[in-house]
């Protein structure tokens, strides 16, 4: 009985390195969660983006606040250049402007995502690298990396 109880104890001390390595790819993967301040290009205009990991375990960012929330009426700015005519009328402070974004581990970024522009209604893909603990390089381009642009994000 006391081998049985000994090899036990053994077993588990064998799986423990592989179960905090693997919590601690979760903590890695997890470390875009947050919000963050980006700027409009074309406005200069001061937004705010809640990173989140979404239900598919993904990673996608919502804009939850504006500079300037409203038009020239004193309405919400909605969605207006959304290719599909049924989402015009959502609040910008609802759309969720970057999905599908996946931790890899091994170059240390999150790849394999798409960016909505609701500027200009465009798609892009991009890619998200952190230069240190509170800015990210997030690149958005069009085919190819080489084919896009970077943009610095600072957490807040």
């Amino acid at each position: 009985m006391h081998l049985k109880t000994l090899l036990f104890v053994f077993s588990l001390l064998l799986c423990l390195p592989a179960g905090l390595q693997a919590q601690s790819l979760g903590a890695k993967a997890d470390d875009i969660v947050g919000d963050y301040e980006v700027f409009d290009r074309g406005t200069g205009e001061r937004m705010h983006l809640n990173f989140y990991r979404a239900d598919d375990g993904d990673y996608e960012a919502r804009i939850v606040w504006m500079e300037n929330p409203l038009d020239d009426l004193g309405k919400p700015k909605t969605d207006v250049q959304n290719p599909r005519a049924d989402k015009r009328h959502i609040p910008l402070t609802h759309v969720v402007v970057v999905r599908k974004l996946s931790y890899d581990a091994r170059s240390k970024e999150w790849n394999g995502g798409r960016v909505y522009d609701p500027t200009s209604g465009k798609t892009y893909r991009c890619a998200i690298e952190f230069e240190n603990d509170s800015t990210m390089k997030f690149r958005a381009y069009i085919g190819f990396r080489i084919l896009g642009r970077s943009l610095y994000w600072n957490r807040l």
